[in-house]
């Protein structure tokens, strides 16, 4: 039992107010995390992040609902606001009906905020019992037990929405608070869609916990696209735990920037043949910040395809972590699954740890991983800078070159732009002399 654990479930953890099933679900999830604690570095998928020394020593509050206008800074606005879309805003993880857009949804496609959801009678069950993998389990309990709201997002069979949905998460005020915020996303068989996220902050030291459940039935089809540009001083943890039936397929695309410490954990599992996953993943990081990515693809039937790769731009102290493992029962045979890191270090003292990982059960199967490490190329910049190209214009390109191998999977073109401009403007504000 972590006395740190409960600590911070006592102050922390969700009301018992709600339908009965999910009280059930919310006191079993408090008892587990309080017996597993934060995961720290004796815990092997946690090696490389001790979240229980980054929550240490801060007396966390629970965020509170933000009143009135949301005052972004400058740089900091939605990303994606000049996308056609329909548009769920949360404040401090609590959802704000006047800054979002839901009017005019087709039939077949349901979209609510988590407490309107379970309000109306709706039943989540079987997105409350999910844990994952045991890597992703005591962060998907602290949810559970702590999450108050979120969004709902439901599309009946043979659904195609025309527009994005929009899951905008703002966090302005800091002060040691902490949010956590569940969403559900179901996709009947043949629905198709494509979701736009941003996480964005700027309101100084916070921690955040968002954890979404991913249901695609048969043939279903999303496209997902992150942005996650958290305050410097804040801690953030995605999760993102997916089941993907036959012939269905999810394709996320991430870029990263922000936050002191982070995690981007996903654990998706096949249930049903030739379905497909994909992760792409960019984060450029400065100063002293921390990023996890971790991936896990569960290969539990025959004939599925998966993919991981993470790019990474490190400066200054900064540290990246890439931890990617496919699991292949002995069943499923045909699987085809490949996970790349690649990280470009800036600075002498910014640091990278890849830990890629395969198991598998079956023999006819084509698995493979890597992961590089290295400097920008001397002889390229040579060449940029022979051809009368400045230093930090030269340099500037080669990074976006580096990057641009995950740009380019993005499969919606507005959204793509969206990024690529995200990542140059960190230039703006780098500021290394090796840079």
């Amino acid at each position: 039992m972590s006395d740190q654990a409960l600590t911070y479930l006592d102050a922390n953890g969700a009301s018992a107010d709600g339908p009965a099933w999910l009280d059930v679900r919310r006191r079993a999830a408090r008892a587990s995390f309080a017996d597993a604690g934060f995961p720290h570095r004796r815990v092997e998928a946690w090696r490389y992040t001790d979240l229980s020394r980054l929550i240490a020593k801060t007396d966390w509050q629970p965020a509170v609902p933000h009143e009135g206008a949301v005052l972004v800074p400058e740089g900091r606005s939605n990303p994606f606001a000049a996308i056609a879309s329909h548009k769920l805003v949360f404040v401090n993880g609590f959802f704000r009906p006047d800054l979002s857009e839901l009017e005019g949804l087709p039939t077949g496609v349901e979209i609510l905020p988590l407490e309107a959801a379970l309000e109306s009678g709706t039943k989540f069950e079987t997105a409350f019992d999910a844990n994952g993998p045991e890597a992703v389990a005591p962060i998907a309990a602290l949810n559970t037990a702590c999450a108050k709201d979120g969004a709902v997002i439901r599309l009946g069979e043979g659904v195609v929405l025309d527009q994005p949905v929009q899951l905008i998460h703002y966090t302005p005020d800091g002060g040691a608070t902490a949010s956590h915020t569940r969403n559900v996303i179901e996709l009947g068989a043949g629905a198709s869609m494509t979701l736009l996220e941003a996480q964005i902050g700027w309101g100084g030291s916070y921690l955040v916990d968002r954890l979404t459940n991913l249901t695609l039935g048969e043939g279903a089809s999303l496209t997902h696209v992150r942005i996650e540009d958290e305050d410097a001083q804040a801690v953030h943890i995605a999760t993102v735990l997916g089941d993907i039936a036959a012939e269905a397929s999810y394709v996320a695309n991430t870029l990263a920037t922000g936050g002191r410490a982070g995690r981007l954990q996903t654990a998706l599992r096949f249930t049903g043949e030739s379905a497909h996953a994909e992760s792409n993943t960019a984060y450029l990081l400065r100063d002293k910040q921390h990023l996890d990515t971790t991936i896990i693809v569960d290969h539990a039937v025959p004939g599925c395809t998966s993919n991981a790769l993470a790019k990474g731009v490190l400066d200054g102290e900064a540290t990246g972590v890439f931890q990617g493992k496919v699991i292949v029962a002995p069943h499923a045979q045909k699987s085809d699954a490949k996970q790349m890191s690649n990280a470009l270090l800036l600075s002498r003292d910014a640091a990278m740890n890849a830990k890629p990982e395969l198991e598998i059960y079956a023999d006819d199967v084509q698995c493979a991983h890597g992961s590089t490490i290295g400097e920008l190329d001397g002889d390229a910049l040579f060449y940029l800078r022979s051809r009368g190209i400045d230093e930090q214009t030269a340099r500037r390109m080669l990074i976006s070159a580096f990057l641009g191998a995950v740009m380019e999977q993005v499969p919606h073109a507005e959204a793509r732009d969206v990024l690529s401009e995200r990542a140059a403007s960190w230039f703006e504000h780098q500021t290394s002399g090796e840079a």
